[in-house]
Protein backbone atom coordinates (compact mmCIF):
# COMPACT_ATOMS: atom_id res chain seq x y z
CA UNK A 1 0.00 0.00 0.00
CA UNK A 2 2.14 2.67 -1.07
CA UNK A 3 5.05 2.17 0.83
CA UNK A 4 3.86 1.70 3.78
CA UNK A 5 4.62 -0.74 6.53
CA UNK A 6 2.03 -1.66 9.32
CA UNK A 7 2.61 -4.38 12.05
CA UNK A 8 -0.69 -7.19 12.72
CA UNK A 9 -1.11 -9.61 14.95
CA UNK A 10 -1.65 -12.73 13.58
CA UNK A 11 -4.19 -15.17 14.94
CA UNK A 12 -3.90 -18.33 13.47
CA UNK A 13 -5.16 -20.70 15.90
CA UNK A 14 -8.61 -21.50 16.95
CA UNK A 15 -8.27 -19.86 20.95
CA UNK A 16 -6.74 -16.46 19.08
CA UNK A 17 -9.05 -16.01 16.17
CA UNK A 18 -11.74 -16.70 19.23
CA UNK A 19 -10.55 -13.54 21.01
CA UNK A 20 -9.37 -11.56 18.63
CA UNK A 21 -9.49 -7.68 19.39
CA UNK A 22 -11.80 -8.36 21.99
CA UNK A 23 -11.13 -6.66 25.33
CA UNK A 24 -8.29 -3.85 23.90
CA UNK A 25 -8.97 -0.56 24.59
CA UNK A 26 -7.57 0.80 21.34
CA UNK A 27 -5.70 -0.22 17.93
CA UNK A 28 -2.71 1.82 17.24
CA UNK A 29 -1.79 3.44 14.00
CA UNK A 30 -0.13 1.16 11.83
CA UNK A 31 -1.14 -1.76 13.84
CA UNK A 32 -4.63 -4.48 13.26
CA UNK A 33 -4.74 -8.39 13.04
CA UNK A 34 -5.11 -10.51 10.29
CA UNK A 35 -7.31 -13.96 10.93
CA UNK A 36 -5.27 -17.07 8.96
CA UNK A 37 -8.10 -19.62 8.29
CA UNK A 38 -7.13 -23.23 7.00
CA UNK A 39 -9.57 -22.71 3.89
CA UNK A 40 -11.48 -20.10 1.95
CA UNK A 41 -15.46 -19.68 3.66
CA UNK A 42 -17.87 -16.68 4.10
CA UNK A 43 -16.17 -16.31 7.79
CA UNK A 44 -18.77 -14.09 9.68
CA UNK A 45 -17.34 -11.89 12.37
CA UNK A 46 -19.21 -9.93 15.45
CA UNK A 47 -17.86 -6.81 17.26
CA UNK A 48 -18.59 -8.90 20.82
CA UNK A 49 -16.25 -6.99 23.79
CA UNK A 50 -15.17 -4.73 21.37
CA UNK A 51 -14.09 -0.92 22.62
CA UNK A 52 -13.83 0.58 19.03
CA UNK A 53 -14.64 0.67 15.51
CA UNK A 54 -12.74 -1.27 12.86
CA UNK A 55 -13.01 -2.09 9.52
CA UNK A 56 -12.90 -5.34 8.07
CA UNK A 57 -11.28 -6.34 5.03
CA UNK A 58 -12.12 -10.00 3.83
CA UNK A 59 -8.96 -11.29 1.27
CA UNK A 60 -8.84 -14.43 -0.68
CA UNK A 61 -5.82 -16.65 -0.71
CA UNK A 62 -3.69 -14.11 -3.05
CA UNK A 63 -4.60 -10.80 -0.49
CA UNK A 64 -7.24 -9.76 -2.83
CA UNK A 65 -10.17 -7.67 -1.00
CA UNK A 66 -13.21 -9.33 -1.34
CA UNK A 67 -15.61 -7.69 0.73
CA UNK A 68 -15.21 -5.26 3.19
CA UNK A 69 -17.53 -3.90 6.50
CA UNK A 70 -16.47 -0.23 7.52
CA UNK A 71 -16.52 1.21 10.63
CA UNK A 72 -18.29 -1.78 12.08
CA UNK A 73 -19.04 -0.05 15.63
CA UNK A 74 -19.30 -1.83 19.17
CA UNK A 75 -22.92 -1.01 19.56
CA UNK A 76 -23.58 -3.31 16.51
CA UNK A 77 -23.32 -6.39 18.68
CA UNK A 78 -24.71 -8.98 18.40
CA UNK A 79 -25.16 -8.19 14.47
CA UNK A 80 -22.68 -10.90 12.25
CA UNK A 81 -20.79 -9.59 9.41
CA UNK A 82 -19.92 -11.89 6.73
CA UNK A 83 -18.60 -11.26 2.94
CA UNK A 84 -20.50 -11.67 -0.55
CA UNK A 85 -17.81 -14.12 -1.60
CA UNK A 86 -15.43 -16.72 0.51
CA UNK A 87 -12.07 -15.27 2.00
CA UNK A 88 -9.29 -17.04 3.61
CA UNK A 89 -7.96 -13.64 5.38
CA UNK A 90 -9.91 -11.30 7.47
CA UNK A 91 -7.50 -8.04 8.50
CA UNK A 92 -9.00 -5.92 11.31
CA UNK A 93 -7.64 -2.32 11.11
CA UNK A 94 -8.92 1.00 12.55
CA UNK A 95 -11.97 2.71 11.29
CA UNK A 96 -11.35 5.04 8.67
CA UNK A 97 -8.34 3.09 7.27
CA UNK A 98 -10.16 1.56 4.09
CA UNK A 99 -11.40 4.94 2.86
CA UNK A 100 -7.53 7.11 4.00
CA UNK A 101 -5.96 4.66 1.80
CA UNK A 102 -8.20 4.74 -0.89
CA UNK A 103 -8.93 0.92 -1.11
CA UNK A 104 -11.63 -1.05 -3.28
CA UNK A 105 -12.81 -4.16 -3.78
CA UNK A 106 -10.17 -5.57 -6.29
CA UNK A 107 -7.37 -4.40 -4.65
CA UNK A 108 -4.35 -6.46 -3.47
CA UNK A 109 -2.32 -6.39 -0.24
CA UNK A 110 1.46 -7.49 0.37
CA UNK A 111 1.18 -8.94 3.92
CA UNK A 112 4.45 -10.63 4.79
CA UNK A 113 4.71 -13.43 7.12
Amino acid sequence: MGGEVFVYDVADTYLLREQGLSGRDQLDPGSGMIFVFPKDDQYGFWMKDMRFSIDIIWLDSRYRIVDVKKDATPASYPEIFSPSQSARYVAEVRAGFFEERHLKIGDTLEILR
